[in-house]
Formats: structure tokens, sequence, C-alpha cells
């Protein structure tokens, strides 16, 4: 029996590699498309992500508002019975709208889940659930401060109760949670769901503080204040130690 020559060998290596390589691609392709399909998973469409940054900053503009008419209402309320009217009258809206909240956020896992919707729409929409979670959270510590600052029997006679304080501040942040928080980062920025009256008062306090220390810098390095002060003890100096020679 004649044993395979060396050319017969390497061109059945040739042809089991050629044979190999169709099968090699497909797993390529594989693993590209799930690799593909993994990165559409994990972040949102451009159009769906722009929808989410606006929809983002108009509830973070609306949360803001939000904050400045309750402050303003407890301002202008004359008494502690009022102030308590107000506190109460707050705790009812946003009890309410946790509400709604907590029904939007189940809606969306739920449409997730059973493939209604995309996964880039349910982040968007989840960046934007986060946003108006984080202005509720806020008015319940508003609610809060406002609280401490008033007597238990008024609280009590105004029907307010604050473990219920404490029960609305858990709800908001159950919804405000690490998951929703990361997924509003990727979708709208590290800044997501933050309080726009905060920054704003920020940029205020630097500005004023700006302003204070250059005013203290031109005191301090006032030509004409360190100036006259020189003049006068120098002339005081020439007269001591340089009288007039001449008699008048």
């Amino acid at each position: 029996m004649r044993r395979p020559t060396a050319a017969v060998l390497a061109l059945l290596l040739v042809v089991s590699a050629v044979a190999a390589v169709p099968a090699v691609m497909a797993q390529q392709t594989e693993a590209e498309t799930e690799t593909n399909q993994t990165s559409e998973n994990d972040t949102a469409a451009p159009g769906a992500q722009l929808s989410g940054v606006v929809a983002v900053g108009d509830a973070e503009l609306d949360g803001d508002v939000d904050s400045r008419a309750y402050d303003i209402r407890v301002d202008r309320a004359n008494s502690s019975d009022a102030k308590a009217a107000v506190l109460a009258d707050q705790l009812n809206r946003t009890s309410e709208r946790l509400g709604e909240l907590e029904e939007r956020r189940d809606r969306l896992k739920e449409a997730r889940d059973n493939g209604s919707m995309s996964e880039g729409e349910y982040r968007s929409r989840t960046a934007t659930l986060h946003a108006e979670s984080k202005n509720a959270e806020r008015l319940v510590n508003q609610t809060n401060a406002t609280a401490s600052e008033l007597p238990a029997e008024t609280l009590e006679e105004n029907g307010v109760n604050v473990d219920a304080i404490r029960a609305l501040s858990d709800r908001a942040a159950n919804l405000t949670g690490p998951e929703t928080a990361e997924i509003a980062r990727s979708v709208a920025g590290d800044s997501a769901g933050k309080d726009i009256g905060a920054g704003e008062a920020a940029d205020r306090s630097a500005g004023d503080s700006n302003r204070t220390d250059a005013g203290t810098d031109r005191s301090d390095t006032d030509g004409s204040t360190v100036g006259d002060t020189d003049r006068s003890g120098t002339e005081s100096a020439n007269e001591t130690t340089n009288p007039d020679p001449k008699p008048r």
C-alpha cells in the first residue's frame, strides 16, 4: 500500500483549512452580532436619548418651580396653624404624586420585560422618572424641615403625622435608587435629577464671595489711602528732624 506523498498531504491540509474558514467566520459574525445587540440594549438610541435629555431638563425645571412655590406658600402663612395647613396640603399632593410615579415605574418594567418597549426607550423614560422622583424627594425634605419648626400639637391639630413624612421619604428613596440613578446618568449625564435652584443659589453665593474678596483687595491696596498715610507720616518726620533754619 502506497503512503501519501508530501504533496498529497499538503493538499489535504489546505482543503481542511479552507473548509474550516466558513465555520470560523460564522462564529465571529455571531459573536459580533451578540456584542452589537448587547451594546444597543445597554444604551438608548440617539433619538431616544435626545428625547430623554430634553424630558429630564423639563422635569428638573418643573421641580424647581414646585419647590419655590411651596417655600412661598409657607412664607406667606402668617401663623403656625397656617403653615401647618400648607404642610398638610403639600404632603397629600406629594403622596399622590409618588403613587403616580410608582405606577409608571411598574408599567415601564412590565413593558420592557414583555418586549413591547425597547431597552433604549425604557432607559430614556426611566431617566425622566428618576428626575421627577428626585423632585418629589426634595419636596418631602422641605415639608420635613417645615414640620421641625412647628409645635407638635399644631401639627397634630392639622393632621400632620411625622411618621407619614418618613414613609414618604422612604417611598421617594426607593424610586431614586442606585439602578435608576445609573440609568439617568447614562442618558442625561452626571447631573441628572439635580436641584436647579440649589445650583443657582451656589452660583449667587460664589459671586457674592468674589465681589467681597475683590472689595477687600481694593481697600487693602488702594494707592490713595496708603499713599496719603505714607505722605502724612513722611511730612511729620521731616518737620521734626529738619526744622526751618530761617527765623520767622
